[in-house]
Parts: C-alpha cells; sequence; structure tokens
C-alpha cells in the first residue's frame, strides 16, 4: 500500500489541522481578535496601576481624585477576566467540533482502507483517547501561541514609546525564550511521540487480553498475564514519569530565562531613576509602566512553552490520525460508502458500529455492475500477513452459474479468499478477476454491491433481531421481507433482543441471524454473487438441512461459493475444490 509521508507540524502548529478540521481557521481568527482585545487590557491596566500608583506616592493625590482611575482599573480586569472566560469556552467549542471532524474524516477513510492492518485496540485507542488530548491543544497552547504573536508587538511598541532603553532589553532577550522553547520542543516531541507508542501498545495489549480473557480462565491461563500486565503498564509509567520530568525542567528553565530578562529591565530602569533620568510623578509612572509591562512581554512566550508538553501527547495522535487519511484508499475512484452484505466484519474490527452503519447505503446505489453470474479467477494469488509465512499460491476458477464449495484444511485461507472478493484482502501477488476483468480495473463499491457475504462470524448491534437483519438494506426493507428471511433462516423471532457482544443468543442462533440478513440481501438485491463462510458450523443436522433445503432457491443462476467442511453441504454442491 502507498503511503505519502505527511509533513510534521511545525513549531507546535500544525497546519493541517486547518484544512482538515472544520471550524479550526474560524478559532484561528477569534483566537487573534480576543488577543488583540487582551493586549490593549493589559497595557490598559499597566498604565492605569501605574498612574495610581504614582498619583498617590509621589503626586499627592486622595482616594476622590484616584476614584475614576480605580473603577476604570477594576473594569480593565473584569474585562481580563470575561475574555479569558469566552476564550475558554470558544476553546472548548472548537476543540469538539475539530475532534468530531476528525473522528469522521478517519472512520470513513478507514472503511475505505484493506481491513487487518491495524489493530483494533490501538485504533480504538487512537480515535478516542489520542484524539482527545487535542483539548489541550485547542484549549491552552493554541491561545497562547496567537498571545504570544499580539501581545508581545503591543507591549514593545507601548515600551518603546515610554521609555526606548526598556524596550531595547526586552527586544534583545525576547528571542530566548522561543529559542529554548523550540529546543526543547523538538526533544519533548520526540518523547511526546514514545509515549503515544506505548500508550498504543498498552491498548493492544489489554484488547487482547479481554477479547481472549475467557480462553484463558478455561485454560487456567489467566495469572499468568500479571506479569506481562506489569512489564507493560511499568514501561508506561516510566515514560510518563520521564515526560513530566521533561515537562518541569522546561518550565524552569523558560522561566530562569524571563526572570533574569525582567530583571535586566529592573535594574536599567532603577539606575535611571536614581541618576535623575526620571524624575517626578510621571517618571515614577514611566518606571512603574516599564516593570509592569515587561514581565506581560514574557509571559505568553513562557506559557506556549509550558503547555506545549501538554499538547504534545495530542499532536502526536494527530500524526497519527494524518497518516490514515493520507493513506491511498483501496480503490481511486471510489467514492462512495461500502456497500457489502458481511461488510460488517471487516468494518467492526476497524471501526465498531459505525462501519456496521455503512451498510445503511447499499440500496440506494442503484444495481450491480458484474455480469449476471461471473466466473471468478484467481490467477497464481498470494496473500499473506504481517509476521506470517505467505500462505499458498493458489489458482482456482469458480464457474458462473454453479455452487462450488471450498473444503482446504482450517487455516489455509478460505476466508481470505472471500474477503479478497470484496476487497478487504488484497494479494501481494497474482490477479483476481470477474469474467477476465481484473478486480483491480473495477469500481469496487460497485462490485461489492454485486456480492452478498456471509462472514464465519456475523457482527450484532444492540437491538432486535429484526434490527440486526435489517442492516442487509437497512432503507428498502419492509416487515414481510424481514420476516421471510428470518423464517428461511430458521433465525430467533424478530422481536428479541439482541446484544452487541452476542450475549442473550447462542452461536448457532447468531449465525442464523446472518444467514437472515444474508438472505434478505439476497432477496431484494438480487446480486449475482453469493459468498458463505462456514455458514452451518453452529447449526444442529436438522436445522443443517432445513436451512440449507431454504437456501437452494436463492443458489439458481448465481455464482455461489461456500466454505465448509459439513458433508451435508458439500453435498449441494456442483464442484469440490481442496487445496
Amino acid at each position: 500500500m502507498t503511503q505519502l509521508a505527511p509533513p510534521r507540524a511545525k513549531g507546535g502548529f500544525d497546519r493541517r489541522l486547518l484544512h482538515r478540521a472544520k471550524g479550526a481557521s474560524v478559532y484561528i481568527g477569534l483566537c487573534a481578535g480576543l488577543g488583540l482585545v487582551r493586549t490593549a487590557c493589559v497595557v490598559a491596566g499597566a498604565w492605569l496601576t501605574a498612574s495610581l500608583i504614582a498619583g498617590a506616592f509621589a503626586g499627592g493625590e486622595g482616594l476622590d481624585d484616584l476614584a475614576p482611575q480605580l473603577i476604570a482599573l477594576a473594569a480593565v480586569l473584569a474585562a481580563r477576566a470575561l475574555l479569558a472566560s469566552v476564550q475558554e469556552a470558544a476553546a472548548h467549542r472548537a476543540s469538539a467540533g475539530v475532534k468530531s471532524g476528525l473522528r469522521r474524516q478517519a472512520l470513513g477513510q478507514l472503511m475505505r482502507l484493506p481491513s487487518g492492518e491495524r489493530h483494533s485496540g490501538e485504533t480504538a485507542a487512537l480515535l478516542v483517547r489520542g484524539i482527545d488530548a487535542l483539548d489541550d491543544y485547542f484549549a491552552r497552547y493554541l491561545p497562547q501561541l496567537v498571545l504570544a504573536v499580539v501581545v508581545p508587538i503591543g507591549v514593545l511598541v507601548v515600551m518603546l514609546i515610554a521609555y526606548p532603553p526598556a524596550a531595547l532589553v526586552v527586544l534583545v532577550t525576547l528571542p530566548l525564550i522561543p529559542l529554548f522553547g523550540i529546543l526543547i520542543g523538538l526533544y519533548t516531541r520526540t518523547r511526546a511521540e514514545r509515549q503515544w507508542e506505548s500508550t498504543s501498545h498498552l491498548a493492544h495489549h489489554f484488547a487482547d487480553l479481554i477479547a481472549g480473557l475467557p480462553t484463558l480462565k478455561a485454560f487456567g491461563r489467566a495469572a499468568k498475564q500479571t506479569g506481562a500486565i506489569e512489564v507493560t503498564t511499568g514501561s508506561y509509567r516510566r515514560r510518563s514519569m520521564s515526560l513530566l520530568r521533561v515537562a518541569f525542567c522546561s518550565a524552569l528553565v523558560l522561566e530562569l530565562a524571563a526572570s533574569l530578562s525582567v530583571a535586566v529591565v529592573a535594574v536599567t530602569v532603577g539606575v535611571d531613576l536614581v541618576e535623575g533620568g526620571l524624575v517626578g510623578a510621571a517618571g515614577l509612572q514611566t518606571a512603574l509602566l516599564v516593570l509592569i509591562l515587561a514581565p506581560e512581554a514574557y509571559l505568553p512566550l513562557r506559557n506556549v512553552g509550558a503547555h506545549y508538553h501538554a499538547s504534545a501527547e495530542g499532536l502526536a495522535a494527530a500524526e497519527k490520525v494524518f497518516a490514515i487519511l493520507d493513506e491511498a484508499p483501496e480503490d481511486a475512484e471510489e467514492r462512495e460508502a461500502p456497500a457489502a452484505q458481511g461488510e460488517d466484519v471487516g468494518i467492526a474490527q476497524r471501526t465498531g458500529k459505525q462501519g456496521v452503519a455503512a451498510l445503511a447505503s447499499s440500496a440506494a446505489l442503484g444495481r450491480t455492475p458484474l455480469g449476471r453470474a461471473p466466473t471468478i479467477m484467481f490467477r497464481r494469488t498470494v496473500f499473506a500477513y504481517p509476521g506470517r509465512q505467505p500462505l499458498p499460491e493458489l489458482s482456482l476458477t469458480v464457474p458462473a452459474g454453479q455452487t462450488t464449495v471450498l473444503t482446504a484444511r482450517s487455516g489455509a485461507g478460505k476466508s481470505t479468499l472471500m474477503a479478497s472478493l470484496v476487497g478487504f484482502r488484497r494479494p501481494v501477488s497474482g490477479t483476481i478477476a470477474f469474467d477476465d476483468t481484473d478486480l483491480s480495473d473495477l469500481d469496487l463499491a460497485a462490485v461489492r454491491r454485486s456480492i452478498a457475504w456471509l462472514p464465519q462470524r456475523p457482527v450484532l448491534i444492540d437491538g432486535t433481531v429484526a434490527e440486526n437483519v435489517r442492516l442487509a438494506v437497512p432503507d428498502g426493507a419492509s416487515d414481510p421481507a424481514v420476516a421471510k428471511a428470518i423464517a428461511a433462516a430458521h433465525a430467533p423471532a424478530a422481536t428479541r433482543t439482541v446484544a452487541a457482544d452476542g450475549s442473550g443468543l447462542s452461536a448457532g442462533e447468531a449465525a442464523r441471524v446472518g444467514l437472515a440478513r444474508f438472505l434478505l440481501r439476497v432477496d431484494l438485491l438480487d446480486p449475482p454473487v453469493l459468498l458463505l463462510d462456514e455458514p452451518t458450523a453452529h447449526l444442529d443436522g436438522d436445522t443443517e438441512q432445513a436451512v440449507l433445503d431454504s437456501f437452494a432457491p436463492y443458489r439458481d443462476g448465481r455464482t455461489v461459493l461456500i466454505a465448509s467442511h459439513r458433508p451435508a453441504v458439500r453435498a449441494i454442491a456442483d464442484r469440490e475444490v481442496d487445496w
């Protein structure tokens, strides 16, 4: 698969968030506007404070004379508090919108990518906890980044007018803060990426452990996992503490640099006061104004460095999301949501219920592009999984209009073969063709509309049996059609409640719910290709025969490919293939 290397964020500001995330650009503009107003409040507050102190101590003014300035100062402070509150509310609103947009885009992209290439635990951690970490980026870091541009410029202009020597000191020392921040940020970004990798590994491990817990308990191996969990969580704890140490040390460095710079300004002003360069109430007011404004010039830059660490994890997760968004989809011409029956398995492994919901578009996408009952050909096809030996090379022809049963040994690749026909697996070599036309040359979304697929483990959703069956064609399935499919599959009652984890149903009942969904799709969409993976594996002999009898009319005039070892299934085959 071709993967484009996404550009890294520069200086902690990722422009891709502006292009990919709706509302981010508006939020940046709002931050800039609020930054200008806050700068005006900073200058006004400093001038009023300096005027009050100078008037009271050097000008001999009383409380009545200073009352208007006190009221104005209170108003300025209230305005600063209100602006901070507005900034916080806007930040959380923008963050929620950006996170929602990124999740939708990532889920949509994952639906277009082959399944099985990412672990579901890592993907879930990325789309939930990882994207949630962008809260600090939008609520803390980004506003300070805007203020770090606006406030120092405004403060420097005022200081240059009031007392140029102090403005010169600030102008010379101010670049030290971002310089130190960039150096620390580069180091922190590497640590944050390692931290995110540790988080992904931990999510991967826990997802595997939870999925296999019943089996581990059945064989008395659950306690053995304690050591593995301790190792994984210990690694995560050490990386977290290491990142926190860097954050605390960097804050100390930035604070020290800012404090030394302010001290130089204070010494410059103090020497001028002592030597008589600044005299009277006006001189004291100027000195106080400069001393109050100098820390305000450095404060936004210090906060940028401090808040960068809080946002580093979110940016690292955003890098992973952008890497997904930049991957080439299965079909360059594909613009529509996947719709093949049984696609819920491949999608749900990547995206959960969002993937199952993609079936809703199948009925509205039109008729199938394949010819009636096409011949399917695998030409020297080889499939491979990461960390495993490639499956044996396969050349196979599935005749048009016939029922072919695959009886190869378990693990030989029967399920992989079927998944490849709907684009969920790609061969590393060889080709797959429908009527001499390579699958790669066909519109994959349209091919999926030509196929009804019953996977080995149909995915269920919370709801009734009827709601689960109706997923095949959600917008076009009437109650009588659903009832007919349920009856043909000998599935549980339509009103029976089903949980997403399958609780409340036996393995055989869950399989029959999947079969009813399959038959409903065949009834309403008339696909020319039927794929069934172990359709009767969990059924008793009588139920199996009843299901096969109900299935018989659906096989007429279609290309049917079934993977099964059951004698009753093999008995209905026109052709049996083993390898």
